[in-house]
């Protein structure tokens, strides 16, 4: 074990045996960045929901992107992308040794074509133009990372299901939901946090197999509960009339009280479900996972990890699944020993490359597909390129990239934050790591205040929008919205009216990034703090407080009331 000063926020982190064995394994350095920071770095290379309109650079044809016009990035089409229209090796460069590995490296990504958005649109998908890492999926709209899906609008990171809006973290099979988040196998089910296999409900907490429930944190197989207390179905009824859930002000009403409600029942500390050995939070299904944070589908042996899902033996990869050996990546998926990758799948052996796939053997590369043994997209022979690598790792070392800040980056370093194609506020790191602007550019990194969006135009004003579903015809979809919160416009449309008419959900005041953003407020924080068991109750195997310690997500200011697994099982199950 060993303990390291972070280069980066100058904290200290420890760096474990197993880590070393890791690192050993694939063959790179002991990182001198802390986790945190190195998941920073990592998530400022992602664009997080930032869309623009722009042309393909190639056929001419309008294209949704990833990069603001403003970036002078080649951008091509999905279409053009993929075609063989051209050639990615014609961008290759020899490696120059006068200039710093990551220098270079930039300037490749800069003139390498960029695929406008990531999806299998038109492929294996249909009607999903709007989405970005979503694949396999059906009549999707702002849709960001999912898989199997089908009607799903303006969500966040699900896993098989149809017909759901305006939620995050979902996984196995759901359907008709509603400003949900971690939920699993639950059907029409609203407002709700944290359930399981539960059926024609609304705010919810922490509920499994529970139906026709209504404000209720912490039951199991319940039915025709109010507030955890059992009624008639005719009771029940009444009262959740008495409700107006379809009413705009109804729903704040209940969101209110309910958010107050749930602060009276205890919670677990971490949410680790059928897992062995395991550290985190939202983690299910695994084995030998250490602080990873939406880990599912028998992941093992993994660390310092985000959305991973049967991955194995892997350190700081976000987003990405069925890999092994891999090492700070960023959706990596099906891939072994990718190290250092951005959107590059179906490889082995590859290290610092971005959107290359189904390849193997490269370093330094930009959009190669089915490629092998190439350095800066050049070809070489499979002698040149062993004899080449050692000589170019060497080099890092020996000339580092130093960034604004004086930190020297040397072989084993994720790309250097501040080379990102995207302005930090465009990025995951902003939501994780949230920064003002002068925060942001001080420490480097870029910042863009052309976000693509409008104001002012708005045609109705926010008192003229009737407050109940009921009221409203389809003569909303002509109208143009302003978000009760940023002033963003937003417009509905015919998909999204119709879902509100079934679920009975009265029009959105704020735009879904807004919206979005008051989910990830109630999400907690990718982080751990030691704490004890605040139970003292009698009956739970221990005279007065209970002095068991744990790792959780919740920070100790905050006014949950976290119980240990013990002391929770005892008083939820």
């Amino acid at each position: 074990m060993e303990t390291k000063n972070c280069q980066n926020c100058k904290k200290e982190f420890i760096i474990e045996p197993d880590d070393f064995g890791f690192y050993e394994k694939i063959g790179v350095p002991a990182p001198t960045f802390c986790p945190e920071c190195r998941s920073q770095r990592r998530n400022a290379w992602r664009n997080k929901m930032s869309l623009y309109s722009d042309t393909c650079d190639s056929c001419g044809s309008g294209v949704i992107s990833l990069y603001s016009p403003e970036s002078g990035l080649t951008v091509y089409c999905n279409k053009c992308w993929w075609s063989d229209k051209w050639d990615p090796t014609s961008y290759g460069q020899e490696y120059d040794f006068s200039k710093p590995f990551f220098t270079q490296f930039r300037e490749l990504i800069q003139k390498v074509p960029n695929i406008s958005i990531v999806n299998d649109n038109g492929i294996a998908s249909v009607n999903c133009e709007y989405t970005h890492d979503t694949w396999f999926a059906k009549n999707c709209y702002m849709m960001f990372s999912g898989w199997y899906i089908e009607n799903i609008m303006y969500s966040f990171f699900v896993l098989a299901g149809k017909d759901m809006m305006d939620c995050m973290i979902i996984q196995s099979k759901n359907e008709w939901l509603y400003e949900c988040m971690i939920a699993r196998n639950c059907y029409q089910l609203k407002y709700s946090r944290h359930c399981m296999t539960c059926i024609d409900s609304q705010f919810l907490y922490d509920c499994r197999d529970c139906s026709n429930c209504f404000m209720c944190a912490g039951l199991r197989g319940k039915k025709f509960c109010f507030k955890n207390k059992q009624y008639s179905e005719e009771e029940y009824k009444k009262i959740l009339e008495s409700y107006r859930l379809d009413t705009f002000s109804g729903v704040s009403k209940a969101q209110k009280e309910f958010d107050e409600f749930i602060l009276q029942y205890p919670r677990r500390c971490v949410d680790i479900i059928q897992s062995l050995n395991c550290t985190g939070d939202t983690i299910s299904g695994s084995k030998n996972v250490k602080d990873c944070f939406v880990a599912t589908k028998e992941c093992e042996n993994c660390a310092y990890s985000e959305f991973i899902g049967t991955d194995k033996d892997c350190y700081d990869v976000v987003m990405t699944g069925e890999t092994a050996l891999c090492y700070e990546g960023a959706i990596v998926d099906h891939s072994q020993m990718n190290l250092f990758g951005l959107f590059s799948v179906k490889s082995q052996d590859i290290r610092y490359t971005q959107h290359c796939h189904s390849s193997k053997h490269l370093f330094g590369c930009v959009g190669l597909r089915n490629a092998n043994y190439c350095i800066f997209n050049k070809q070489y022979t499979k002698e040149e390129y062993e004899e080449l690598v050692p000589k170019i790792i060497e080099h890092m070392n020996a000339t580092p990239y130093v960034d604004k800040k004086g930190i020297p980056y040397k072989y084993g370093e994720y790309v250097p934050a501040e080379l990102s194609l995207f302005g930090y506020n465009e990025t995951f790191a902003q939501e994780q790591f949230p920064l003002s602007k002068e925060a942001a550019l001080l420490e480097g990194y870029k910042w863009q205040d052309r976000l693509q969006m409008t104001v002012g135009k708005e045609t109705i004003t926010i008192e003229n929008i009737p407050d109940s579903i009921h009221e409203i015809n389809e003569s909303i979809l002509g109208e143009i919205l302003g978000c009760i919160e940023c002033g963003r416009n937003y417009k509905i449309v015919p998909d999204e009216l119709r879902f509100y008419k079934k679920m009975s959900i009265p029009i959105p005041r704020h735009c879904f990034q807004c919206r979005h953003d008051a989910r990830m407020r109630l999400r907690n924080p990718f982080k751990l703090w030691h704490r004890s068991c605040m139970c003292d109750k009698s009956g739970h195997n221990h005279e007065g407080n209970c002095l068991t310690e744990f790792e959780t997500s919740y920070a100790p200011d905050r006014p949950e009331i976290i119980y240990c697994e013990s002391c929770y099982q005892k008083e939820v199950v």
